[in-house]
C-alpha cells in the first residue's frame, strides 16, 4: 500500500476514534487526489490503493450514517418551557421555581440539544458521503470503466467489499448505467 492510502486510513481512524468530520473530509480529499492516470507507474497497484481508499471511506461514513436520518426533520430552534411555568419560549430555567417543572424544562433542553447536536452531524455526513460519491464515481468512470477486464475487476471488488447492501447497489447501478451510455 502507498504512503498516500496509508495516511487515507490514518485520517478514517481518527474520524472513526472522535467523529473528526475534518479528517473524514481531508480523507476524502487525499483520496480524490491519488492519481487515476492508468498510465502511471505500477497503475495497477494506484488503481487498486484508490479503489480500497474508496470503498475504506464508504465503509466508515456507512458506520456512522443513520439510516433514518431526514434532512427535512429540522430540529427545534427553542424550546417552550411548560405550559404551568408560565413563561415564554427561550425562557432560562433558573426562572422557573418550582423544582420538578425546572426538571422537566432542562430535559427538554437537554433532548433538544442532542437532537440538534445529532442532526448537525448527520446533515454534514450526508454532504461528506454525496463528495465522496461523486470523487469516486468520476475515478470510477475515468479509470475503470474505460476497460472491460477492468470493470470486470472492479465488479468482482464491489461484490467481495464490506458495504452496506444501500452503498453497493448504488455503486452497481452507477457502473451499470455509465457503462449503458
Amino acid at each position: 500500500m502507498s504512503k498516500q492510502y496509508e495516511q487515507i486510513i490514518a485520517q478514517l481512524a481518527l474520524f472513526q476514534k472522535k467523529q473528526d468530520l475534518p479528517a473524514l473530509s481531508q480523507a476524502i480529499s487525499l483520496a480524490a487526489a491519488l492519481p487515476n492516470d492508468a498510465s502511471a507507474v505500477a497503475p495497477s497497484a494506484l488503481l487498486t490503493d484508490k479503489l480500497s481508499a474508496w470503498l475504506a471511506i464508504f465503509g466508515a461514513l456507512d458506520s456512522e450514517i443513520a439510516p433514518d436520518f431526514n434532512p427535512e426533520a429540522l430540529p427545534q430552534m427553542t424550546v417552550i418551557p411548560p405550559p404551568e411555568s408560565g413563561l415564554p419560549a427561550g425562557a432560562s430555567p433558573d426562572s422557573i421555581k418550582d423544582p420538578a417543572v425546572r426538571k422537566k424544562y432542562e430535559e427538554a433542553l437537554s433532548a433538544n440539544k442532542l437532537s440538534t447536536q445529532r442532526f448537525n452531524y448527520q446533515f454534514k455526513l450526508a454532504e461528506q458521503a454525496e463528495r465522496a460519491e461523486a470523487e469516486a464515481e468520476d475515478f470510477i468512470a475515468t479509470a475503470w470503466l474505460p476497460d472491460p477486464a477492468l470493470t470486470a475487476a472492479l465488479k468482482a471488488r464491489l461484490g467481495k467489499a464490506k458495504l452496506v447492501p444501500a452503498r453497493r447497489t448504488k455503486l452497481q447501478e452507477f457502473i451499470n448505467a455509465a457503462k449503458g451510455s
